[in-house]
């Protein structure tokens, strides 16, 4: 089958709303030898947009961690860029992205809890604040950060925020935690063998 690579096909594609196609788009400006187009990209809310921009960008001898880190120094203006730093970025780029985690702008706060989880950067106790975040997407985000270690908050501190005064959102994660504290719990009774 042949591609269509020509300029309207492109721009078409990666203005589409599906992350796959506007992923296919990007993947066509490589065999349209517009490499350098696919920068505009990395902050793309999708994950699999972010990836193929980056593997464009790196076959065209383009280093994304670069631009990533220029980003986030301005984050409002591409708010899945702290998402994208976490997605190439090392060790060294968590404190980057904890100073983030408080944004003004709610998305960045989203993206930057994203970096940290997949850099393996996750600290309990700095991000336990955060699910006390106005923002739904930011509570949610942060809970999926936090499953893993739900055993390390405090049982107490959740139950407070179960009750039927806290905003829908904070009572979901609390309960999922709450949920993931009692798994822990019972695998760690489980006796080996």
């Amino acid at each position: 089958m042949v591609q269509d690579t020509s300029g309207r096909a492109v721009a078409r594609r990666r203005a589409a709303r599906s992350p796959q196609v506007r992923a296919a788009g990007v993947t066509a400006l490589r065999r349209a030898g517009r490499q350098g187009e696919a920068a505009a990209f990395l902050a793309d809310r999708s994950g699999v947009v972010r990836a193929c921009a980056r593997c464009v960008l790196r076959q065209g001898g383009i280093d994304s961690l670069p631009l990533y880190r220029s980003m986030c120094a301005d984050p409002a203006a591409c708010p899945a860029a702290p998402a994208g730093l976490g997605e190439c970025g090392t060790r060294e780029d968590a404190p980057a992205l904890w100073s983030l985690v408080t944004h003004p702008v709610p998305a960045v706060r989203v993206h930057a809890v994203t970096g940290l989880r997949v850099l393996g950067a996750v600290r309990h106790e700095q991000l336990q604040p955060l699910l006390d975040d106005r923002s739904p997407a930011v509570v949610r985000t942060v809970t999926q950060a936090l499953l893993p270690e739900a055993d390390r908050i405090p049982h107490e501190w959740l139950l407070v925020r179960t009750g039927a005064d806290r905003p829908r959102a904070l009572r979901v994660a609390a309960e999922r935690l709450l949920r993931a504290q009692v798994r822990a719990t019972v695998r760690q009774r489980r006796p080996a063998g």
